[in-house]
């Protein structure tokens, strides 16, 4: 026997604003990410020139900020989080999907991150075995 009507209703809203809430903060950790990606390369870009530390430094800085914020958004969305593993039994396949693909989005973009950070890193080696 199935749920009477109104907890599907009930059910759905839920689902609805819980989703909500993790898309919005997915969405903007995706965008917050690619700003990080985007300094990384430029960090690539100044070591592969040689350029001052200094230069690099500041983009330490701002990746920093932008790790920052990502926390924030973490810390801001956590319930929501309990919330959706809580109730994942009730949800619809459609909103599990919407929400896989977005996480997917912002992994791929973690792994562009590693993978320039490593860039980066033996960059750094390299330069470091010539002194």
């Amino acid at each position: 026997m199935g749920l009477p009507g109104s907890m599907r209703a009930d059910i759905r809203q839920a689902e609805a604003e819980i989703l909500d809430r993790l898309l919005g903060l997915y969405e903007e950790e995706r965008l917050v990410y690619h700003r990080i990606l985007e300094l990384s390369r430029n960090q690539g870009e100044l070591l592969r020139q040689g350029a001052p530390l200094g230069g690099v430094r500041r983009l330490l800085d701002q990746k920093k900020v932008c790790l920052e914020t990502i926390r924030r958004l973490e810390l801001t969305e956590a319930r929501s989080k309990q919330d959706w593993e809580r109730g994942q039994h009730h949800w619809s396949a459609a909103g599990k999907a919407r929400l896989h693909a977005a996480l997917r989005r912002v992994g791929e973009l973690i792994e562009d991150i590693l993978q320039c950070e490593e860039s980066n890193d033996m960059v750094l080696i390299g330069q470091a075995r010539e002194f």
